[in-house]
């Protein structure tokens, strides 16, 4: 529980202080530092950070862009560990603090997803309903935005399963067969549609994953990852907020004296 609060800090730190022009390894930094503040020993994986294009990456951790822009939404998958736990929470926010229409669009149909899965997430289910119910979202929003030409047709906007157990490891071992009470586990959907995809080039490079943590009740699940905003209201409610990171401003290290 604490290396999830922990991490759902950094994602709303993160919230507040985006602005464009930031690198993501800046975006990567501030995260990290959240985490350290908090006491946590270390990272539970790599830290993801990817805005635009590079969102599409599922496991990129370059996180070398210089200069993200306004344009641009920004794909943060990162977890603390903390006492030998790892948490493992996914937000993705505009830059701009609005998210475009576009961009709305796709992230609304990837928390449906989400969402839908949470309604089914209880002791008995299995995670192949979990990972099939949100491929039935996706595939039918995809297709009602034109972006396929069929429920049943092959692509790959969304190429990986949706749940996983996280622990010790953020991929912990377990079973992968029905859920059971105590697990703890991801809920996490996407959409990637990388530059030069099959499809108006109005989607082009917009990325979105939105991954939760969830213990498993006796009755259903609890959310422990509530507190980092995931609707597109409360990231950009949250966007608005002052951070206490506007007013810190390095020197220009290229300005001559």
């Amino acid at each position: 529980r604490k290396a999830v609060r922990i991490s759902c800090a950094g994602q709303l730190e993160v919230m507040k202080a985006m602005k464009p022009g930031m690198s993501e390894r800046e975006i990567q930094g501030i995260h990290e530092y959240v985490f350290k503040k908090y006491q946590a020993e270390d990272l539970g994986y790599p830290s993801i950070v990817g805005a635009g294009h590079n969102g599409c990456i599922l496991h990129y951790i370059d996180n070398y862009k210089p200069n993200i822009t306004s344009k641009e939404l920004i794909l943060m998958d990162l977890g603390a560990e903390y006492r030998g736990y790892t948490a493992d929470i996914t937000r993705t926010i505009p830059v701009s603090g609005k998210f475009s229409p576009e961009q709305k669009q796709i992230y609304e149909l990837v928390l449906k997803a989400q969402e839908e899965a949470m309604k089914i997430c209880k002791p008995g289910t299995t995670f192949r309903q979990l990972t099939q119910v949100t491929q039935e979202v996706v595939n039918k929003g995809l297709k009602d935005l034109g972006i396929i030409k069929s429920e049943t047709e092959k692509h790959r906007y969304y190429p990986h399963g949706c749940c996983h157990h996280i622990g010790l490891d953020v991929h912990d071992r377990g079973e992968y067969s029905q859920l059971k009470e105590n697990m703890v586990i991801t809920i996490e959907p996407g959409i990637y549609i990388p530059e030069q995809a099959n499809c108006d080039k109005k989607w082009w490079g917009i990325a979105v994953r939105i991954e939760d943590d969830y213990l498993i009740t006796k009755d259903g699940n609890e959310h422990l990852s509530a507190s980092a905003p995931r609707k597109v209201e409360d990231i950009e409610a949250a966007m608005k907020l002052p951070s206490p990171l506007d007013d810190f401003i390095l020197p220009d290290l290229d300005k001559k004296n």
